[in-house]
């Protein structure tokens, strides 16, 4: 499992979009239909729109608004997903019985 001392940082420098804040962390696979990306930062940073999703309830550190440049604290505590006690990590294949 990853250091879960890691916060979540902002990938380039631009302004706060929108930030939500303060929904329940659920676990897989219970889904929130009317909140799908959860507690988000989404940060404009010019030509393009990032967004952080699935981040742990009150853990967002920024506002809308808030300027941000390369590696800033956006929020902390990240909630990690695991699958049978596993990690995954991009391009992971899983298998269902």
């Amino acid at each position: 499992m990853p250091d879960e001392s890691v916060v979540d940082i902002a990938p380039c420098t631009g302004e706060v979009a929108l930030v939500v804040d303060g929904l329940e962390d659920m676990q897989v696979p219970v889904m929130d239909s009317d909140n799908r990306a959860g507690n988000f930062v989404a940060v404009d940073c010019g030509e393009f729109v990032v967004i952080l999703a699935h981040l742990r309830r009150d853990s967002i550190v920024v506002a809308a608004g808030d300027g941000v440049q390369v590696g800033d604290a956006l929020g902390g505590e990240p909630l990690w997903l695991t699958i049978d006690g596993q990690f995954p990590v991009r391009n992971d294949r899983m298998h269902v019985d």
